[in-house]
Protein backbone atom coordinates (compact mmCIF):
# COMPACT_ATOMS: atom_id res chain seq x y z
CA UNK A 1 0.00 0.00 0.00
CA UNK A 2 2.52 2.28 0.95
CA UNK A 3 4.61 1.86 -2.73
CA UNK A 4 1.11 2.42 -4.38
CA UNK A 5 0.74 6.03 -2.05
CA UNK A 6 4.22 6.90 -2.90
CA UNK A 7 4.08 6.18 -6.47
CA UNK A 8 0.85 8.26 -6.72
CA UNK A 9 2.94 10.98 -4.30
CA UNK A 10 6.89 10.73 -5.05
CA UNK A 11 7.22 13.61 -3.13
CA UNK A 12 5.87 13.05 0.25
CA UNK A 13 3.22 10.69 1.56
CA UNK A 14 1.60 12.65 3.73
CA UNK A 15 -1.32 13.74 0.24
CA UNK A 16 -1.35 10.19 -0.27
CA UNK A 17 -2.77 9.09 2.85
CA UNK A 18 -5.16 11.79 2.88
CA UNK A 19 -6.35 10.69 -0.27
CA UNK A 20 -6.70 7.78 0.59
CA UNK A 21 -8.39 8.12 3.71
CA UNK A 22 -10.93 10.39 2.28
CA UNK A 23 -11.78 7.77 -0.54
CA UNK A 24 -12.15 5.46 2.42
CA UNK A 25 -14.58 7.52 4.01
CA UNK A 26 -16.42 8.34 0.80
CA UNK A 27 -16.96 4.46 0.11
CA UNK A 28 -18.35 4.05 3.82
CA UNK A 29 -21.01 6.74 3.26
CA UNK A 30 -21.97 5.04 -0.17
CA UNK A 31 -22.25 2.09 1.58
CA UNK A 32 -25.11 3.64 4.05
CA UNK A 33 -27.05 5.14 0.90
CA UNK A 34 -29.94 3.01 0.70
CA UNK A 35 -30.47 1.02 -2.90
CA UNK A 36 -33.49 1.30 -5.40
CA UNK A 37 -36.93 0.97 -3.96
CA UNK A 38 -40.20 0.52 -5.77
CA UNK A 39 -41.93 2.17 -2.32
CA UNK A 40 -39.54 5.43 -2.80
CA UNK A 41 -41.66 7.72 -2.99
CA UNK A 42 -43.47 6.55 0.35
CA UNK A 43 -39.73 6.08 1.67
CA UNK A 44 -38.37 9.69 0.75
CA UNK A 45 -38.80 12.41 3.05
CA UNK A 46 -39.67 15.58 1.89
CA UNK A 47 -39.93 19.43 2.03
CA UNK A 48 -44.05 19.95 2.38
CA UNK A 49 -45.25 22.25 0.12
CA UNK A 50 -49.13 22.97 0.07
CA UNK A 51 -50.63 23.52 -3.56
CA UNK A 52 -52.82 25.93 -4.50
CA UNK A 53 -56.83 25.94 -5.08
CA UNK A 54 -57.01 25.13 -9.44
CA UNK A 55 -59.89 27.62 -9.47
CA UNK A 56 -62.64 25.56 -11.95
CA UNK A 57 -60.46 23.12 -11.81
CA UNK A 58 -57.67 25.02 -14.38
CA UNK A 59 -53.75 24.86 -13.14
CA UNK A 60 -53.63 28.16 -14.58
CA UNK A 61 -55.94 29.96 -12.71
CA UNK A 62 -54.85 29.73 -9.08
CA UNK A 63 -56.55 30.42 -6.06
CA UNK A 64 -55.59 30.44 -2.08
CA UNK A 65 -53.75 27.92 -0.42
CA UNK A 66 -54.82 24.42 0.34
CA UNK A 67 -53.23 23.83 3.64
CA UNK A 68 -51.72 19.84 4.29
CA UNK A 69 -54.44 18.17 6.91
CA UNK A 70 -56.64 15.18 6.92
CA UNK A 71 -60.09 15.25 6.06
CA UNK A 72 -61.59 18.75 7.41
CA UNK A 73 -65.01 17.05 8.83
CA UNK A 74 -63.00 15.17 11.20
CA UNK A 75 -59.58 17.45 11.95
CA UNK A 76 -59.32 20.93 10.17
CA UNK A 77 -56.10 21.37 11.77
CA UNK A 78 -53.33 21.98 9.24
CA UNK A 79 -50.47 19.89 9.44
CA UNK A 80 -47.81 20.81 11.74
CA UNK A 81 -43.73 20.91 11.05
CA UNK A 82 -41.22 21.42 7.80
CA UNK A 83 -41.70 17.41 6.31
CA UNK A 84 -44.16 16.14 3.97
CA UNK A 85 -46.53 15.59 6.73
CA UNK A 86 -46.99 11.43 6.24
CA UNK A 87 -46.56 10.53 9.80
CA UNK A 88 -48.46 13.41 10.93
CA UNK A 89 -51.04 12.06 9.25
CA UNK A 90 -50.99 8.12 9.63
CA UNK A 91 -51.15 9.20 13.46
CA UNK A 92 -54.36 11.13 13.28
CA UNK A 93 -55.89 8.63 10.84
CA UNK A 94 -54.73 5.80 13.93
CA UNK A 95 -56.06 8.26 16.83
CA UNK A 96 -59.45 6.15 18.31
CA UNK A 97 -60.17 9.92 19.24
CA UNK A 98 -60.58 11.39 16.07
CA UNK A 99 -61.12 8.55 13.66
CA UNK A 100 -63.31 5.88 15.86
CA UNK A 101 -63.91 3.63 12.67
CA UNK A 102 -60.19 2.83 11.60
CA UNK A 103 -59.73 0.22 14.53
CA UNK A 104 -63.31 -1.29 14.53
CA UNK A 105 -62.63 -1.57 10.37
CA UNK A 106 -59.24 -3.18 11.23
CA UNK A 107 -61.32 -5.78 13.42
CA UNK A 108 -64.08 -6.50 11.00
CA UNK A 109 -61.46 -7.41 8.62
CA UNK A 110 -59.65 -10.21 10.54
CA UNK A 111 -62.95 -11.41 11.96
CA UNK A 112 -64.01 -11.79 8.25
CA UNK A 113 -61.07 -13.63 7.33
CA UNK A 114 -61.39 -16.09 10.43
CA UNK A 115 -65.29 -16.43 10.71
CA UNK A 116 -65.70 -16.56 6.84
CA UNK A 117 -68.32 -13.08 7.36
CA UNK A 118 -67.71 -9.85 9.25
CA UNK A 119 -69.58 -8.69 12.09
CA UNK A 120 -70.59 -5.92 9.53
CA UNK A 121 -70.98 -8.11 6.45
CA UNK A 122 -69.94 -4.93 4.21
CA UNK A 123 -66.63 -5.08 4.94
CA UNK A 124 -65.68 -2.54 2.15
CA UNK A 125 -68.73 -0.24 3.39
CA UNK A 126 -69.06 1.00 6.43
CA UNK A 127 -71.21 3.95 5.95
CA UNK A 128 -75.06 4.44 5.36
CA UNK A 129 -75.41 2.43 2.39
CA UNK A 130 -73.31 -0.50 4.56
CA UNK A 131 -74.68 -3.54 6.35
CA UNK A 132 -75.35 -2.47 9.86
CA UNK A 133 -73.39 -4.61 12.84
CA UNK A 134 -74.97 -7.89 13.87
CA UNK A 135 -72.54 -7.67 17.29
CA UNK A 136 -72.02 -3.60 17.92
CA UNK A 137 -70.72 -4.12 21.42
CA UNK A 138 -68.58 -6.91 20.85
CA UNK A 139 -67.14 -5.13 18.07
CA UNK A 140 -66.41 -1.44 19.79
CA UNK A 141 -64.62 -4.34 22.34
CA UNK A 142 -62.42 -5.76 19.96
CA UNK A 143 -61.81 -2.00 18.61
CA UNK A 144 -60.52 -0.86 21.66
CA UNK A 145 -58.63 -4.23 22.57
CA UNK A 146 -56.78 -3.89 19.27
CA UNK A 147 -55.52 -0.32 20.29
CA UNK A 148 -55.16 -0.73 24.01
CA UNK A 149 -52.60 -3.84 22.78
CA UNK A 150 -51.01 -1.83 20.49
CA UNK A 151 -52.47 -2.65 17.53
CA UNK A 152 -51.22 -6.16 17.14
CA UNK A 153 -52.91 -8.42 15.08
CA UNK A 154 -50.77 -11.60 16.11
CA UNK A 155 -52.50 -10.50 19.69
CA UNK A 156 -56.15 -10.44 18.43
CA UNK A 157 -56.04 -13.41 16.36
CA UNK A 158 -54.79 -15.22 18.79
CA UNK A 159 -58.04 -13.62 21.36
CA UNK A 160 -60.13 -14.59 18.30
CA UNK A 161 -59.23 -18.31 17.77
CA UNK A 162 -58.93 -19.13 21.12
CA UNK A 163 -62.92 -17.87 21.60
CA UNK A 164 -65.72 -21.45 21.56
CA UNK A 165 -67.18 -19.68 18.73
CA UNK A 166 -64.46 -19.71 16.67
CA UNK A 167 -63.97 -23.68 17.73
CA UNK A 168 -67.65 -24.41 16.78
CA UNK A 169 -68.82 -27.13 14.07
CA UNK A 170 -70.69 -26.22 11.28
CA UNK A 171 -73.46 -28.77 12.00
CA UNK A 172 -75.46 -26.85 14.14
CA UNK A 173 -78.50 -28.18 16.44
CA UNK A 174 -82.06 -28.22 14.63
CA UNK A 175 -83.50 -25.63 17.25
CA UNK A 176 -80.70 -23.42 16.42
CA UNK A 177 -81.25 -23.39 12.82
CA UNK A 178 -85.08 -22.92 12.82
CA UNK A 179 -84.25 -19.88 14.77
CA UNK A 180 -80.86 -18.64 13.26
CA UNK A 181 -80.89 -20.04 9.73
CA UNK A 182 -78.87 -17.14 8.15
CA UNK A 183 -76.48 -18.14 11.06
CA UNK A 184 -76.38 -14.68 11.76
CA UNK A 185 -75.89 -14.83 15.62
CA UNK A 186 -73.26 -17.11 15.50
CA UNK A 187 -74.99 -20.75 16.75
CA UNK A 188 -72.57 -22.76 14.58
CA UNK A 189 -69.73 -22.32 12.15
CA UNK A 190 -69.78 -21.31 8.85
CA UNK A 191 -68.82 -23.66 5.93
CA UNK A 192 -65.86 -22.16 3.99
CA UNK A 193 -64.46 -23.01 0.95
CA UNK A 194 -60.34 -22.43 0.62
CA UNK A 195 -59.01 -20.10 -1.64
CA UNK A 196 -57.46 -20.99 -4.62
CA UNK A 197 -53.94 -19.55 -2.92
CA UNK A 198 -54.58 -22.38 0.19
CA UNK A 199 -55.59 -25.21 -1.80
CA UNK A 200 -52.15 -24.91 -4.01
CA UNK A 201 -50.24 -24.17 -0.68
CA UNK A 202 -51.59 -27.26 0.89
CA UNK A 203 -51.31 -29.83 -2.16
CA UNK A 204 -47.38 -28.57 -2.13
CA UNK A 205 -47.74 -29.29 1.57
CA UNK A 206 -48.81 -32.68 1.01
CA UNK A 207 -46.05 -33.10 -1.64
CA UNK A 208 -43.19 -32.13 0.24
CA UNK A 209 -42.53 -29.67 -2.23
CA UNK A 210 -43.61 -26.59 0.10
CA UNK A 211 -40.96 -23.83 0.20
CA UNK A 212 -41.49 -22.38 3.36
CA UNK A 213 -38.75 -19.80 2.76
CA UNK A 214 -40.05 -16.12 3.27
CA UNK A 215 -39.26 -13.12 1.97
CA UNK A 216 -37.31 -12.81 -1.60
CA UNK A 217 -38.19 -12.35 -5.48
CA UNK A 218 -41.82 -13.18 -6.78
CA UNK A 219 -41.14 -16.15 -8.88
CA UNK A 220 -42.35 -15.50 -12.27
CA UNK A 221 -45.45 -16.90 -13.26
CA UNK A 222 -46.31 -20.49 -14.89
CA UNK A 223 -47.74 -19.15 -18.42
CA UNK A 224 -49.78 -22.39 -20.41
CA UNK A 225 -49.51 -23.09 -23.42
CA UNK A 226 -53.31 -21.28 -24.68
CA UNK A 227 -52.21 -18.30 -22.70
CA UNK A 228 -50.62 -15.78 -25.81
CA UNK A 229 -50.92 -12.14 -26.19
CA UNK A 230 -48.71 -9.20 -26.48
CA UNK A 231 -46.19 -8.74 -23.90
CA UNK A 232 -46.49 -12.37 -23.24
CA UNK A 233 -43.51 -12.48 -20.24
CA UNK A 234 -40.83 -15.31 -19.66
CA UNK A 235 -42.35 -18.66 -18.87
CA UNK A 236 -41.65 -19.62 -15.17
CA UNK A 237 -41.76 -22.74 -12.73
CA UNK A 238 -45.41 -25.31 -13.40
CA UNK A 239 -44.75 -25.85 -9.04
CA UNK A 240 -43.73 -22.04 -8.87
CA UNK A 241 -40.46 -23.22 -7.33
CA UNK A 242 -42.54 -24.92 -4.50
CA UNK A 243 -43.04 -21.22 -3.02
CA UNK A 244 -45.69 -20.32 -0.83
CA UNK A 245 -48.68 -18.72 -3.50
CA UNK A 246 -47.93 -15.04 -2.18
CA UNK A 247 -44.99 -15.35 -3.76
CA UNK A 248 -46.37 -15.96 -7.25
CA UNK A 249 -45.84 -12.90 -9.57
CA UNK A 250 -48.75 -11.84 -10.61
CA UNK A 251 -48.95 -10.55 -14.82
CA UNK A 252 -52.40 -8.72 -15.22
CA UNK A 253 -52.62 -9.29 -19.14
CA UNK A 254 -51.57 -13.34 -18.27
CA UNK A 255 -53.47 -14.18 -14.79
CA UNK A 256 -53.69 -17.81 -13.74
CA UNK A 257 -56.28 -19.67 -14.71
CA UNK A 258 -56.08 -21.93 -11.62
CA UNK A 259 -56.53 -18.66 -9.24
CA UNK A 260 -59.45 -17.12 -11.72
CA UNK A 261 -61.83 -20.52 -11.29
CA UNK A 262 -61.28 -20.16 -7.55
CA UNK A 263 -62.16 -16.61 -7.11
CA UNK A 264 -59.28 -14.87 -6.77
CA UNK A 265 -60.09 -10.79 -8.00
CA UNK A 266 -58.42 -9.41 -10.80
CA UNK A 267 -55.67 -7.27 -9.62
CA UNK A 268 -56.59 -4.18 -10.89
CA UNK A 269 -58.87 -2.81 -7.68
CA UNK A 270 -58.88 -3.34 -4.02
CA UNK A 271 -61.23 -6.30 -2.55
CA UNK A 272 -62.00 -6.63 0.94
CA UNK A 273 -64.36 -9.53 0.19
CA UNK A 274 -64.33 -12.34 -2.45
CA UNK A 275 -67.20 -14.15 -4.13
CA UNK A 276 -67.32 -17.45 -3.39
CA UNK A 277 -68.59 -19.63 -6.26
CA UNK A 278 -69.34 -23.40 -6.60
CA UNK A 279 -68.96 -23.86 -10.31
CA UNK A 280 -67.69 -26.87 -12.75
CA UNK A 281 -64.83 -24.93 -13.68
CA UNK A 282 -63.04 -26.10 -10.56
CA UNK A 283 -63.79 -29.58 -10.98
CA UNK A 284 -62.34 -29.47 -13.57
CA UNK A 285 -59.48 -27.50 -12.36
CA UNK A 286 -58.87 -30.14 -10.35
CA UNK A 287 -59.19 -32.73 -12.18
CA UNK A 288 -56.92 -32.33 -14.86
CA UNK A 289 -54.52 -28.95 -14.31
CA UNK A 290 -50.94 -30.53 -14.68
CA UNK A 291 -49.69 -29.02 -11.63
CA UNK A 292 -52.64 -30.99 -9.25
CA UNK A 293 -51.69 -34.23 -11.63
CA UNK A 294 -47.73 -33.18 -10.74
CA UNK A 295 -48.18 -32.81 -7.25
CA UNK A 296 -50.61 -35.78 -6.52
CA UNK A 297 -47.75 -38.12 -7.91
CA UNK A 298 -45.18 -36.54 -5.79
CA UNK A 299 -47.16 -37.16 -2.55
CA UNK A 300 -47.71 -40.56 -3.45
CA UNK A 301 -44.10 -40.98 -3.76
CA UNK A 302 -43.44 -38.75 -0.46
CA UNK A 303 -45.75 -41.09 1.25
CA UNK A 304 -44.01 -44.47 -0.30
CA UNK A 305 -40.84 -43.18 1.10
CA UNK A 306 -42.13 -42.25 4.15
CA UNK A 307 -43.50 -45.42 4.93
CA UNK A 308 -41.48 -48.31 3.44
CA UNK A 309 -41.79 -51.73 3.49
CA UNK A 310 -43.35 -53.62 5.48
CA UNK A 311 -45.91 -51.05 5.73
CA UNK A 312 -48.88 -52.18 3.80
CA UNK A 313 -50.69 -49.96 1.50
CA UNK A 314 -53.63 -49.10 2.68
CA UNK A 315 -51.15 -48.31 5.97
CA UNK A 316 -49.87 -45.70 3.29
CA UNK A 317 -53.97 -45.32 2.45
CA UNK A 318 -54.94 -44.12 6.30
CA UNK A 319 -52.34 -41.85 6.15
CA UNK A 320 -53.01 -40.03 3.12
CA UNK A 321 -56.67 -39.92 4.01
CA UNK A 322 -55.46 -37.92 7.51
CA UNK A 323 -53.11 -35.92 5.86
CA UNK A 324 -55.45 -34.73 3.25
CA UNK A 325 -58.87 -34.41 5.48
CA UNK A 326 -56.68 -33.75 9.06
CA UNK A 327 -58.46 -35.95 10.81
CA UNK A 328 -59.70 -39.87 10.49
CA UNK A 329 -61.33 -41.63 7.74
CA UNK A 330 -65.44 -42.32 8.60
CA UNK A 331 -66.39 -45.41 8.09
CA UNK A 332 -67.70 -45.01 4.56
CA UNK A 333 -65.14 -43.08 3.49
CA UNK A 334 -62.63 -45.72 4.80
CA UNK A 335 -65.04 -48.53 3.17
CA UNK A 336 -65.15 -46.29 -0.57
CA UNK A 337 -61.11 -45.79 -0.39
CA UNK A 338 -60.38 -49.47 -0.02
CA UNK A 339 -63.21 -50.40 -2.86
CA UNK A 340 -60.82 -47.66 -4.97
CA UNK A 341 -57.71 -49.18 -4.20
CA UNK A 342 -59.16 -52.95 -5.35
CA UNK A 343 -60.53 -51.14 -8.24
CA UNK A 344 -57.33 -49.66 -9.42
CA UNK A 345 -54.91 -53.18 -8.38
CA UNK A 346 -57.65 -54.71 -10.37
CA UNK A 347 -56.72 -53.21 -13.44
CA UNK A 348 -53.11 -53.88 -13.53
CA UNK A 349 -52.03 -50.77 -12.40
CA UNK A 350 -48.34 -50.81 -9.98
CA UNK A 351 -48.76 -49.66 -6.76
CA UNK A 352 -47.02 -45.92 -6.94
CA UNK A 353 -50.01 -44.93 -9.49
CA UNK A 354 -52.50 -46.78 -7.21
CA UNK A 355 -51.48 -44.19 -4.30
CA UNK A 356 -51.21 -41.43 -7.20
CA UNK A 357 -54.61 -42.17 -8.20
CA UNK A 358 -56.20 -42.09 -4.93
CA UNK A 359 -53.78 -38.83 -3.91
CA UNK A 360 -55.83 -37.51 -7.19
CA UNK A 361 -58.90 -38.66 -5.89
CA UNK A 362 -58.51 -37.53 -1.85
CA UNK A 363 -57.71 -34.14 -3.78
CA UNK A 364 -61.23 -34.58 -5.63
CA UNK A 365 -63.80 -34.42 -2.49
CA UNK A 366 -65.42 -31.36 -1.01
CA UNK A 367 -63.75 -32.40 2.36
CA UNK A 368 -60.44 -31.12 0.77
CA UNK A 369 -60.98 -27.97 -0.52
CA UNK A 370 -63.76 -26.69 2.33
CA UNK A 371 -63.38 -26.37 6.25
CA UNK A 372 -66.05 -27.88 7.84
Amino acid sequence: MERVLFLLDPTGNATAFAIHDWRKAEDALKQKIPGPSRLAVACADITGINEKVFVRGSHKVLGADAPRRFLEAVDANPLQGTGSGRLELAEKMTNPALTPQVPRVAVNRIWHHLFGRGLVPSVDNFGVLGEEPTHPQLLDYLAASLVRDGWSFKKLIRQLVLTRAYAMSTRGADADLAKDPSNQWLSHARVRRLSGEEIRDALLMLSGRLDTKMFGEPVPPHIGDFQDGRGKPGQGPLDGSGRRSIYLGVRRNFLSPWMLAFDTPAPFSTMGRRATSNVPAQSLVLMNDPLVRELCVQWAARVAAESPAPAGELIRARRMAIAAYGRQPTEKEWGALVEFLAAQKASGAPEPERLAALAHALVNTREFIYLR
